[in-house]
């Protein structure tokens, strides 16, 4: 005779998701979709500024434009990726997510770490701006790097994590 699994013994995987938890999820996976389409935006708009300010690095207002838009990725990114984080994490948890596909997101936000921190690198002068024109020109460069970045890890989302996650909780 089969014994019922002791209570103790069960992990939260074992059983239903709690009546909240499902919604929850749905709603953190459609408020991502809706903060892509504005991130999506401010990218264009970094990767606009990075351009011209590699095309003409003496360009002030094309700096200006480039530190403005930085800035407001930098902001909209803090709680994004916090919530992208939790999301993931439920994903891996419920084995909603691939390892290769973990892997990738995770080189993903290393490549962001570091692009942030060579753009702090790069405008910590006097005023927090880039001097030169060498400067700026690196500057660019930079953010360009993490428009690209930016670009392929909201595509990945859009396309891979977040489908994944809700197959899974179609699933519950």
């Amino acid at each position: 005779m089969k014994h019922p699994q002791d209570k103790t013994q069960m992990t939260p995987c074992d059983s239903p998701l709690p009546d909240l938890e499902v919604p929850m999820i749905n709603t953190m996976v459609a408020c991502l979709g809706i903060e892509h389409r504005k991130l999506n935006d401010l990218i264009m708009q970094l990767a606009g500024a990075a351009t011209r300010l590699a095309n003409d690095p003496g360009a002030v207002t094309a700096n200006e434009r480039a530190l403005q838009v930085r800035d407001e990725i930098q902001h909209a990114l803090r709680s994004h990726l916090q919530i992208e984080d939790g999301l993931v994490s439920w994903g891996k948890e419920h084995h909603a997510i691939s390892g290769a596909l973990l892997d990738i997101v995770k080189n993903e936000r290393l490549e962001m770490r570091k692009s942030m921190a060579a753009l702090r690198g790069l405008s910590s002068g006097v005023d927090h701006e880039p001097q030169s024109a060498e400067e700026r020109s690196d500057f660019a460069q930079t953010l360009l790097a993490l428009a690209r970045t930016l670009d392929s890890h909201v595509g990945r989302h859009d396309a891979e994590v977040l489908p994944s996650i809700l197959r899974a909780l179609s699933h519950h």
